[in-house]
């Protein structure tokens, strides 16, 4: 018996800090290494990047509870993936300790930085239930980016991007179907951030149902919740050749700091941009905006926490069921 098993959560803010000053790291400037090749010395970029705004930073405490009920009798072996906090953009782990877990556990990177899954062993374990409990400390940014005001003069390199651009990705399918919904949203415009904006607003314009995470279902119903709408936007932005990746965690709400309760999950999607990286969307966010938000549309807000990324991967160790592509929290 496998399970792939995300937490309960134990919300407590505390007070947000200021954003820290960038440093240059000791020794920047002198570049050091070994080897047969060789390394042009830097240049400054021809353009400046598009810098976020920093709109918010939080810093909250975190308690998760894990746990896995009805383990049958007689059960050999059980097995948990408990993805936890780590660093990634605009978040910083400051602390994160194990406080307890049943059987034998280890902390396990993912592959290609899906993040990292404490993984639990139970062997022979008793019927009922089994429980992880682990803290940490999270320091959060929250950003907008000005795209509006941002004109890529290059595109990108398809190669470097293939699997933020596979049209075949389970559940997000750049079917001939969304081809067409993409195409009618972006008209004339040539602008991949243009683009961007435009898929974002034409998958917002549906109305929300809870669905399997599809693309495909968030056409067919008008609508879905945010793993369909960012499933849609995923697969309309990859058959328009602009990179796009899921990424999910936690919605922390205020109204529940010190309450322990269930949040389920929330992604949100990411988008690449030549000459300006990653930028992050949440597309039921802004759909719930007020119409005249500035940070409607290319935003994250502070209120996340970052688990993993992707969907349709195997996990490390390997399950026995192999690929997952869909995980549920709560």
């Amino acid at each position: 018996m496998s399970c792939a098993v995300l937490p309960l959560i134990i919300a407590s803010l505390i007070a947000a800090e200021p954003v820290s000053m960038e440093r240059p790291l000791p020794g920047a400037g002198a570049g050091q290494g070994t080897g047969n090749g060789t390394v042009q010395a830097a240049e400054p970029a021809k353009k400046p990047a598009l810098e976020p705004n920093v709109v918010e930073t939080r810093t909250v405490d975190l308690t998760q509870t894990v746990t896995l009920n009805d383990i049958p009798a007689g059960a050999k072996q059980v097995r948990m993936w408990v993805p936890i906090p780590t660093d990634t953009a605009w978040q910083r782990v400051l602390d994160c300790r194990v406080v307890s877990a049943p059987g034998t556990w280890t902390l396990v990177r993912q592959a290609e930085g899906r993040g990292d899954f404490v993984h639990v062993v139970l062997d022979g374990p008793a019927e009922g239930a089994a429980t992880v409990v682990v803290k940490c400390t999270v320091h959060r940014e929250g950003v907008s980016f000005p795209l509006d005001t941002f004109k890529p003069d290059q595109g990108i390199q398809k190669e470097l991007f293939a699997a933020e651009l596979d049209p075949s990705a389970p559940l997000m399918e750049s079917t001939a179907r969304v081809k067409e919904l993409a195409d009618q949203a972006c008209g004339d415009e040539r602008d991949p951030a243009q683009q961007a904006l435009l898929l974002m607003k034409a998958v917002a314009a549906t109305k929300p149902k809870c669905g399997r995470g599809s693309a495909e279902d968030c056409m067919d119903q008008g609508g879905c919740c945010c793993t369909d709408l960012h499933s849609l936007f995923i697969a309309m932005a990859r058959s328009r050749g602009i990179p796009a990746r899921m990424q999910y965690g936690y919605r922390l709400l205020d109204a529940k700091a010190g309450a322990a309760y269930d949040p389920g999950y929330r992604c949100w999607a990411e988008f690449f941009i030549a000459g300006e990286g990653w930028i992050p969307t949440d597309v039921v966010a802004a759909d719930n905006a007020e119409e005249a938000n500035p940070l409607r549309w290319v935003s994250l807000s502070a209120t996340r926490v970052w688990l993993w990324a992707g969907r349709s991967f195997e996990v490390t160790p390997a399950a026995k069921a192999g690929r997952i592509d869909t995980m549920i929290c709560g």
